[in-house]
């Protein structure tokens, strides 16, 4: 089955923000300041999301991954340069400012699609079972989550907000992501999988929780009340998964399943 999927384009668009994160890290962990160096981090980053977003997708997967990087990097664009103090940045870095985004537009790409290109040539078609979609909803709700929150704090530090507005804000964007993700994940895949979908919305979280602490140092999983904390915003986050997922599967994704 071929053509081009604008569901393709959704879920490549959250994978290619986990694999964004997952270069972040990767950067810090090595504690580089290589220009070059960060950028094949997010090149590689953006490789994993364009490789699992070609196994997720029905039919050829190669466009989409692509169009989903550009995506990521324009929302990133578009939510911090919007204000007017972003905007006098941009335009006292020049040329610069340009180049850098440019660049990072360009590994973002150009991983997407070599991920992309391995996965079809490597596996062919999508697989029809619902066991790997437990990782495709997690991959895809945690680049969902991550890039929905990005974009509330960006759009919260612009104005006058407390640490408790600037926290709801964030939760609000989780559980949006979590919707959409699910969204794309019910209209991309072959079969109803509102199981995985829970799972993986889930897991998403346990896996954002995780690296955030990892980030910071590791402290904070040891009281009880964080891991319940955690605990009851993962099965919010699963449900709300699911709910996309049931969403896109009735809407788009059952029109065109086998």
């Amino acid at each position: 089955m071929g053509g081009f999927s604008i569901a393709s384009v959704v879920l490549s668009y959250f994978l290619t923000a986990g694999g964004l994160l997952t270069g972040s890290i990767l950067i810090t962990k090595l504690q580089t300041t290589s220009e070059v160096v960060g950028l094949l981090c997010w090149a590689i980053g953006s490789f994993i999301g364009g490789f699992f977003a070609a196994r997720a997708s029905r039919g050829s997967t190669i466009i989409e991954p692509a169009i989903g990087a550009v995506l990521v990097v324009a929302t990133l664009v578009i939510s911090v340069f919007g204000g007017d103090s972003a905007r006098a940045m941009w335009h006292a870095g020049g040329g610069s400012v340009g180049k850098f985004v440019a660049e990072i537009t360009a590994a973002l790409v150009v991983g997407a699609v070599a991920g992309a290109f391995v996965s079809e040539k490597a596996f062919g078609e999508a697989t029809t079972s619902g066991a790997p979609w437990i990782l495709y909803s997690a991959l895809t709700s945690l680049g969902a989550m991550v890039m929905a929150a990005i974009i509330c704090v960006l759009l919260a530090v612009r104005g006058e907000n407390s640490i408790d507005k600037l926290a709801t804000m964030v939760l609000v964007g989780t559980v949006a992501g979590a919707f959409l993700g699910g969204v794309a994940i019910g209209a991309s895949a072959r079969m109803r999988v509102m199981g995985p979908a829970f799972l993986g919305g889930a897991l998403g979280v346990v896996a954002l929780t995780l690296l955030s602490l990892t980030q910071g140092g590791g402290h904070g999983m040891h009281e009880d009340g964080a891991a319940a904390g955690v605990a009851i915003i993962a099965v919010i986050a699963g449900i709300v998964t699911m709910l996309g997922a049931g969403t896109g599967w009735a809407i788009w994704g059952k029109k065109n399943a086998g």
